[in-house]
């Protein structure tokens, strides 16, 4: 049985997909940005976002970083629901 960590121990990358939407919804761009399909997922609960990095092939720290640098940045999640009013298709496949 495995041990898990205290809360005092999580970091960013043992957050599950969903938590990290859920707390920094602004991430949510960067995630689309490279392919992950985790808005909406069924796996986004159960799915660690190191997890979700090595799955598809990202760099971990690169992905963290990102994740950082629009923490504080103008343009956030207030972008996607003028989006989706506006009938854009947000489309949530990986990229080639």
């Amino acid at each position: 049985m495995a041990v898990q960590p205290s809360p005092a121990d999580l970091t960013i990358a043992d957050l599950t997909m969903a938590e990290l939407m859920s707390v920094r919804p602004a991430v949510v761009p960067v995630l689309l940005r490279h392919g992950l399909a985790c808005p909406g997922c069924a796996m986004a609960p159960f799915m660690t976002v190191r997890e979700a990095a090595g799955a598809y092939g990202l760099e971990l720290g690169a992905l963290l970083d990102e994740f950082a640098a629009v923490e504080f940045a103008a343009a956030d999640v207030r972008t996607i629901p003028s989006a989706i009013s506006s009938g854009e298709t947000v489309r949530c496949t990986p990229t080639a």
